[in-house]
């Protein structure tokens, strides 16, 4: 008799089960994110505001890049890696992780040098020097790997380790370097930002192969991989556009100063975030194992449970970001406390996104794929129309405006798809 038959002891055991999950995820992200904060702290004190503008800015891009890098292979690896895991089926798992690997690497090294070359050409591209910027391009393929195989390990079951590769060991050794050298320019610390990242790779791929039964396997069905992939790969790229499409819009019609303002806003904002990633990180592979097992009850059960540990665990943080948002400002420099209401809208967005829950996550794990690609697509056109005729006139506004709607309609799209195919309503929590 299926577990979804006693839904008393499925609340109570899967209830304790994400619990403990996401308290280790919830722990590890907490720190990341403590680290990140002193990371952001310490450019913005040591460069000032126009070359923090610089570094948020170069950083905004390198996400992008990475995003295209990755090919989509990022949950495509999550989704299979699981459900392989499960089977106790370790060829496969480890053909799929080395085929996605080889293929993100390869397209990653050939797109870094073609915009090397761009940048070459048009040496003012980012500003009137951007050699700086070269730096951050080397980082790319390796961020794109060490994102692939944390999602290989965090679909293992190893969620605290994927978290560690993730967010941690990089934002550390950038901190370490940075407390060593004290850089005072954009230049040595875009040295110091890919070293740290070089160092996480190494650390990434030795913990990969030494962890488990690895093997040079690739013989993964590549009509299999293309068919999950292509559909993930747009929506990968749109999404992590959209992620920063307010520092990128600032870009092309603000300044520095602003983009260092909106960047550091939007980065408090969205440390709210960090309890559905942690949470996430636990649930994804529950998500897919029900829908596998054709568990709808539990599945709905799960969902609900997630959105609630989210819920509660984000309102203390929402609730200082509101009531005290010049004082966490001040953290940065005395000229960021000007953006103390950007920090309070971009608050509310991010309350808003957790309130919702994990909806991209429970697409994507469901087959839904497409359907959530669209949505984010046709989120993303939507903003940059309404961005494109904002932000010129302003800047700032505008971003937040741009960024919060992107947000807020692939929220609405995609829980209407959910409550379509799974009859699960993502604005309740019965």
């Amino acid at each position: 008799m299926p577990a979804s038959q006693f839904p008393n002891v499925l609340t109570y055991r899967g209830l304790m089960s994400l619990l403990k999950g996401s308290a280790v995820a919830l722990v590890l992200k907490v720190m990341a994110a403590l680290v990140s904060f002193v990371v952001a702290a310490s450019i913005t004190r040591n460069l000032g505001v126009e070359q923090a503008g610089q570094y948020f800015f170069a950083t905004s891009i390198v996400i992008l890049f990475v995003s295209i890098c990755g090919l989509g292979l990022n949950n495509s690896v999550l989704k299979y890696v699981s459900i392989f895991y499960t089977n106790n089926n370790n060829q496969m798992l480890n053909a799929i992780v080395n085929k996605s690997v080889l293929w993100s690497s390869l397209f990653s090294l050939f797109f870094i040098f073609i915009a090397g070359l761009i940048l070459n050409f048009f040496p003012n591209l980012f500003g009137e020097d951007s050699s700086h910027f070269y730096f951050f391009l080397i980082s790319v393929p390796s961020l794109t790997i060490i994102s692939l195989i944390s999602h290989a390990i965090q679909a293992k079951g190893h969620i605290a380790i994927s978290m560690i590769i993730a967010g941690f060991i990089q934002p550390v050794s950038f901190l370490t370097i940075n407390l060593v050298t004290s850089p005072q320019e954009i230049g040595p610390l875009a040295m110091s930002y890919m070293f740290s990242v070089l160092f996480a790779l190494a650390f990434c791929i030795i913990f990969w192969v030494m962890a488990g039964e690895f093997s040079c396997n690739i013989n993964f069905d590549t009509k299999i991989l293309l068919a999950s992939c292509s559909s993930l790969v747009v929506f990968q790229v749109f999404q992590q556009f959209n992620t920063v499409i307010g520092q990128l819009f600032l870009g092309a019609w603000g300044t520095n100063t602003q983009i260092a303002m909106f960047a550091v806003s939007i980065k408090v904002a969205t440390l709210t975030s960090f309890i559905m990633f942690a949470v996430n990180r636990v649930v994804a592979p529950k998500f897919a194992a029900l829908f596998a097992d054709g568990d709808y009850v539990g599945l709905k059960i799960a969902v609900n449970q997630s959105k609630k540990i989210m819920l509660f665990a984000t309102l203390p943080l929402i609730s200082i970001l509101l009531v005290f948002p010049d004082f966490v400002l001040g953290i940065f420099g005395d000229e960021y406390r000007a953006s103390a209401t950007v920090l309070r809208a971009l608050a509310m967005i991010q309350f808003f996104a957790v309130w919702v829950g994990s909806v991209s996550y429970l697409l994507i794990m469901t087959g839904q794929e497409k359907a959530h690609r669209n949505n984010v697509i046709v989120s993303t056109f939507l903003s940059c129309s309404a961005g494109i005729i904002v932000v010129p006139f302003y800047p700032l506004w505008g971003a937040v405006m741009t960024s919060g709607l992107c947000v807020i309609i692939t929220a609405v799209l995609s829980s209407r798809v959910v409550f379509k195919e799974l009859k699960i309503n993502m604005f309740s929590f019965n």
